[in-house]
């Protein structure tokens, strides 16, 4: 599988993906569809106009209040057929034979809808783990599927694991639970990416709290044995030898449940609200990228308690820790430290240089468990 370094921008790297091209003047070549740029944040798909106004409005409901006002406002002037007003420029993207968007037009060909694919993009900021992602309409406007691509090491390592795990939950699926479906995992011009199935059509926000991650665990079964022998565990001490700040943190964390026993199972991984939703069959999960099997029991409900204190509230690492250790017992408040420091180990051995906050991090992860500075 070849991998690639991570793009300067997203415009950058959905410029290289979709060969984007300035518009011309007149109508796009026959193997080019015009897409506009609004507030240099995302790209709507111009040439369908039945589709362009759903670029913003399809799931709006899920986004936050903020992205709400400013997409909707976009969507209804789109929709009105105000292009003019919102879209700041035109380019072009490829869709002729070998063109990115030609694949996915073959992947997704149903010869019961108008031919033709619509993409809108966003084109959000950089950080270690993002991917390009394509949100993917039929002529009509009718959501076709996100289309998540491997461009980089990181990036093709969460594609990967998103891919598995949907095709496990496939094969095992819990009716309590809404998975999109794997459309397909597939590669173009050496890059891995995953073709998942749209939202259900009536999905909504979920209320308030967070709900139990109950059904992901029993995708895989649950399992008893001792926190060291777990291949979880074992693993994440393996990977990290040669890394003397995390493996004297993971050794502190032994040394507080040397001969503890805790269930272990199929975890999401990045179990918050903006991932969660609900629609007539239950509650919806998506975005797999970060799903292991064999995880502590209950590190999904620690790990969404410490992001909504992090990225919703903005509060510190360590103020965030704090926040997810209260409804914790002291394995799972420590498993959750163990699994974000190896994490970002991880993430600094795929990307080749650490992310910001690792050493914000590790200081925080030396406090919480009594490891001093």
């Amino acid at each position: 599988m070849t991998v690639r370094s991570r793009p300067s921008s997203s415009l950058a790297a959905v410029t290289d993906l979709l060969d984007l091209q300035a518009a011309p003047a007149g109508d796009a070549a026959a193997d080019r569809t015009r897409l506009g740029v609004v507030s240099d944040r995302f790209l709507v798909p111009v040439g369908f106009p039945d589709a362009t106004a759903e670029a913003c409005l399809a799931y709006l409901g899920l986004r936050d209040a903020r992205t709400r006002v400013t997409r909707g406002a976009v969507g209804l002037a789109l929709k009105a057929r105000l292009a003019r007003v919102v879209i700041g420029r035109e380019l072009t993207a490829a869709t002729g034979p070998g063109s990115l968007l030609a694949h996915l037009d073959d992947l997704l060909h149903d010869p019961d809808e108008e031919p033709g694919l619509a993409v809108g993009v966003g084109l959000g900021s950089i950080d270690e783990v993002w991917k390009p992602t394509l949100q993917v309409f039929r002529p009509d406007g009718t959501p076709a599927a996100f289309v998540k691509i491997g461009l980089g090491p990181v990036a093709d390592r969460l594609v990967a694991t998103e891919a598995a795990t949907l095709r496990a939950w496939a094969r095992d699926p819990d009716p309590r639970l809404v998975v999109p479906d794997l459309i397909a995992e597939t590669t173009w011009d050496g890059i891995r990416i995953a073709v998942v199935a749209p939202l259900p059509a009536d999905v909504r926000r979920l209320p308030l709290g967070a709900p139990s991650a109950w059904a992901v665990r029993q995708l895989d079964g649950t399992t008893t044995a001792t926190p060291f022998d777990a291949p979880w565990w074992t693993d994440r001490r393996t990977a990290c030898a040669d890394q003397p700040a995390v493996d004297r943190l993971l050794d502190r964390v032994a040394e507080r449940h040397d001969g503890d026993e805790h269930e272990w199972a199929r975890w999401h991984g990045d179990w918050v609200p903006w991932n969660l939703a609900r629609c007539h069959r239950g509650l919806v999960a998506w975005d797999w990228e970060y799903s292991e099997p064999g995880a502590p029991v209950g590190l999904d409900e620690v790990h969404g308690a410490y992001q909504h204190a992090r990225v919703v509230q903005g509060r510190p690492i360590a103020e965030a820790l704090t926040t997810a250790r209260r409804g914790a017992t002291a394995w799972q408040a420590d498993a959750h430290v163990a699994m974000l420091i190896t994490r970002s180990a991880e993430l600094e051995r795929l990307g080749g240089s650490p992310p910001a906050d690792q050493p914000e991090l590790l200081t925080a992860a030396a406090a919480a468990i009594g490891a001093g500075a």
